[in-house]
């Protein structure tokens, strides 16, 4: 039986893990994302999270933990505001345009790598007003987003198409959880008898 940790401590994630058929434990990561990476952006998600993962692996060798990194990129990989103005300067640059959204998982046991793979998908923004974002920023919604919005917010209908995984979007594509948790689940099964191939 696997025991498995998720590095995170975003209600978002935990709410959309606790859905799958896997029970995970949570442990807040203790690595700041670096986006300023000379990498490619699928390069920086991966990165990220990898250091996520580590953060955590190494007190729990003998578990195996997973993390995740969500970027967007527009000409630049764009991570979360740091603050109202940094919020604003990213929906405005986003604001009736198209952009990618990237999302990494990784999975780890005692410090070594036994998944990687990246989610992206292509994000079309509406058209907001000035004083609609200077609205939204002043709730607070942006604080943890990559980007600074939330698709989910039926609020601030910020999203107008998107083309791809919309978990993904949202930050945690569980279709890259399953594929993460079966590669793994064939990493360690020792079993060969379950080949269906002609006998000799």
């Amino acid at each position: 039986m696997f025991e498995f940790i998720f590095a995170t401590s975003s209600p978002r994630r935990i709410e959309i893990i606790n859905k799958l058929n896997y029970k995970f434990d949570f442990i807040p990561h203790k690595f700041k994302e670096n986006n300023k990476l000379n990498l490619l952006p699928k390069e920086i998600a991966i990165f990220n999270a990898l250091n996520k993962a580590k953060s955590i692996s190494k007190d729990n060798q003998k578990k195996i933990v997973f993390a995740s990194d969500t970027i967007v990129y527009k000409n630049e990989v764009i991570g979360k505001p740091t603050d109202k103005l940094d919020a604003f300067n990213i929906i405005n640059k986003l604001n009736d345009d198209f952009h990618l959204v990237i999302t990494s998982i990784v999975a780890l046991k005692n410090l070594k790598t036994l998944f990687s793979g990246v989610k992206t998908s292509l994000v079309e923004t509406n058209n907001i007003s000035t004083d609609k974002i200077n609205k939204y920023i002043n709730t607070g919604y942006y604080a943890d987003k990559a980007g600074g919005y939330g698709i989910q917010n039926i609020d601030f209908k910020f999203v107008g198409k998107y083309f791809g995984c919309y978990e993904n979007i949202l930050g945690l594509p569980t279709c890259l959880i399953y594929e993460s948790i079966s590669k793994i689940k064939s990493i360690n099964n020792n079993n060969f008898s379950i080949c269906k191939g002609k006998k000799i």
